[in-house]
């Protein structure tokens, strides 16, 4: 994988992510303004949306086109209530951790820094959603 295969691999895991959170979002919505779902899942979705953004100027300043978002994703298993959302966020950041973990090993320098980060911070997210970090997050035999 080179660089560049690897920078539109977590853009694509940023896209997935975000309709995952989208979808949440929506089950999350009717709950009260200032419940800790909620606002994590706010907090989660920016975060997201705020990477998409860089790694496609990022993957656009190498001269290449960034990936698009496909028109929807499938969602493992049905959205029903507060657990189900919980659960999927910790997929959603589990799996973007993931593409992360592999994409350190493609670049270099200032790319890596950002891949580096982002695997961070989804581990950070998933643990927040309940879940619990990984040693090696992209290498699961270690």
């Amino acid at each position: 994988m080179n660089r560049i295969e690897a920078l539109q691999d977590c853009l694509g895991a940023e896209h997935a992510a975000l309709f995952g959170y989208g979808a949440l979002g929506g089950v999350l919505a009717g709950v009260p303004r200032g419940e800790p779902d909620l606002e994590r899942a706010r907090s989660s979705y920016a975060a997201h949306s705020a990477l998409r953004d860089a790694l496609t100027e990022l993957i656009s300043t190498k001269g290449a086109q960034p990936t698009a978002a496909a028109p929807a994703y499938h969602l493992p298993f049905a959205l029903a209530d507060g657990n189900s959302c919980r659960r999927l966020a910790r997929l959603l950041e589990r799996r973007a951790a993931s593409v992360f973990g592999l994409a350190v090993a493609a670049t270099v320098e200032q790319d890596r820094v950002l891949v580096a980060t982002a695997l961070m911070e989804c581990v950070l997210r998933e643990v927040a959603w309940g879940g619990v970090a990984e040693p090696f997050p992209a290498i699961p035999e270690l």
